[in-house]
This record gives C-alpha cells, structure tokens and sequence, in this order.
C-alpha cells in the first residue's frame, strides 16, 4: 500500500481550496442490513460501487468518480497532506451547528459537504469494506486477491469473537448477523493465529491483542 504515499494531492498552500483535497473510497450506501436510522436514499441505486459493477477488471485499480452516487468518501481510510488551512476549514464548519446538525455520518458527511467533488477517489481495494463482498452487494467487483486492506465495518468485529478459532462452518452460520459465515473474519483470526505463533517463538509477550 506503500504506493498511496506517491498519490499526487493539492499542496498544503492551496488550504482546501484545490481539487484534490484528501484521496479516499467511497461509501458504499447499499445499506445492506436494512438499517432503519440510515438515510432513505441509502440504496444500491446510489451507490457509486454499483457504477462499476460492469467494469469489475477495472474497479481495481481505479476508483469511480468522486461525484458519482452519493458522492461521499468513507472515513475508513484517508491520504492527506496536512495543511492547516484544510484544518481550519474544517473548524470553522465544526462551530457552525447549522450546518453540521443535519450530518448522518460525522466525518464522512462534513468532508462531502466541504469539498464536493474535490477529492481523489481511490478503488476499493485499499479499505475494502467486509460487506462489499457479501453476494449481492458489491460481490461483482470484488475480488479476494487484488485486495490491500479490509475494513471490518459494523458489529460484530473479529477479535470480538474468539469462539470462531474452534467453532465449525454451521456455527458460524448460526452466529453470524446477516446469517452468512463472513469468511473474512475467518481470515483476521488465522493471520492473528499466525502472529500470535511467531511472537511466542520469539519470546515476545503477549499482551491481549
């Protein structure tokens, strides 16, 4: 991921006032566990992932326009050159409630509204979000081994739950919030598993996590 350090953004000087303010994904706003308190018009229909659906070879390695669906960046991951005038940017909207008290989604619906369009959209793969994958949501454009990093977005997380290192395939079904087995907490536990090892061989402490 070390390539994400080499994306071309705004300088600093231009404080928040260029077009390529900060690089992230989008959100995805499929809503696809039916979230009553998310906004209506979360759905497939607006999400900027299902523009790419017929163009999965491209969506990894290229984000869809920052304008696309909704148009708002997740907060998962960010790449940003520090600029204190994108810092007080951001003040200044944080101390006008009357525009923050509309907001859904904190962060992600401030920068939308404070830079529109003017942000750089990176593809999927580098804060690929668990639910992309389920069938159904965005499982056309996904996948397992172009992605960088997963972003294990809503509850239940894995390391919350450590009876998955013995629990059997119809276990995990049964446990499972959207009654799929989410493989890829199966995948956090066994890189875990595989560190945990390697830290006992070299007489690293555990510390719980």
């Amino acid at each position: 991921m070390d390539e994400l350090m080499d994306l071309e953004l705004d300088s600093p000087a231009l404080g928040g006032t260029g077009t390529r303010v900060f690089a992230a994904s989008h959100a995805c706003v499929c809503n696809p566990l039916n979230k009553p308190h998310y906004p209506p018009d979360w759905t497939p229909a607006h999400c900027a992932f299902t523009s790419q659906h017929n163009t999965p070879d491209k969506a990894q390695v290229e984000g869809a326009p920052p304008t696309n669906g909704l148009a708002i960046p997740n907060g998962g991951l960010q790449v940003v050159n520090p600029s204190l005038g994108v810092y007080n940017r951001i003040l200044e909207c944080l101390q006008t409630p009357s525009s923050t008290s509309n907001y859904d989604f904190a962060d992600q619906s401030l920068l939308a509204d404070l830079f529109p369009g003017r942000w750089v959209a990176i593809p999927y793969i580098y804060n690929a979000l668990k639910t992309l994958r389920w069938k159904g949501v965005h499982s056309a454009i996904w996948r397992d081994e172009k992605v960088k990093n997963i972003h294990f977005i809503l509850s239940p997380k894995p390391w919350d739950e450590k009876w998955r290192k013995h629990a059997s395939h119809e276990e995990k079904i049964a446990r499972s919030a959207n009654g799929k087995a989410d493989e890829t907490h199966d995948w956090w536990w066994k890189i875990t598993n595989e560190r945990h090892a390697e830290e006992k061989r070299l007489g690293i402490p555990r510390d719980g996590f």
